[in-house]
């Protein structure tokens, strides 16, 4: 019987929560092979390395993930890939404790009401960063990257670079004069 780790990161600026999801695991599974998803969010159905382990999964074999929202933040995803585990006659484990019977009527709601609250906390997550945007666009400050001609100044605020605005006005002229 074989066990896998499945590790899930949305950010490729997480790669510190994917090592350490890999360290919480092989703590626990230090046999465990190892997959994982970089950079794809909470919600994203496309999961190659979560596919890798479902076409090797077999009777009794264990698929273990650091907490259920690594498995996703939307509660059908989430509830399809427990169900695709489970058919396969394997069982998903949770480090974080949360880990479900499908024969257990009780482990099953408990299992539902995480993935509900993974599915609201990416919608908080969501709701938190379009304030912080709305408010840094109100107070004048760049939202994005920095446009050619200007740098970033204190504060957050665009202050023109004189070299890039001289190329620009230059390009201008050149396209006004059909060059």
């Amino acid at each position: 019987m074989a066990t896998y780790g499945y590790i899930r990161v949305s950010t490729d600026d997480q790669a510190l929560g994917q090592e350490a999801q890999r360290t919480a695991i092989l703590a626990k599974y230090p046999d465990a092979i190892i997959e994982a998803d970089q950079g794809i969010g909470g919600a994203d159905p496309v999961r190659p390395a979560f596919a890798k382990i479902t076409e090797r999964l077999r009777k009794g074999d264990t698929v273990v993930v650091l907490r259920r929202d690594r498995l996703g933040r939307d509660y059908i995803l989430a509830g399809l890939m427990t169900r695709e585990v489970e058919r396969s006659g394997a069982r998903l484990v949770s480090l974080d404790g949360q880990t479900s019977d499908p024969n257990d009527p009780t482990s099953v709601l408990l299992r539902v009401i995480l993935d509900g609250v993974a599915e609201f906390e990416r919608a908080m997550i969501r709701a938190r960063t379009r304030a912080a945007l709305t408010a840094k666009k109100a107070q004048g400050k760049r939202i994005g990257a920095v446009p050619f001609g200007f740098d970033l100044g204190e504060g957050g605020m665009l202050v023109p670079n004189h070299a890039e605005q001289e190329a620009i006005a230059a390009a201008k002229r050149m396209h006004k004069r059909g060059k």
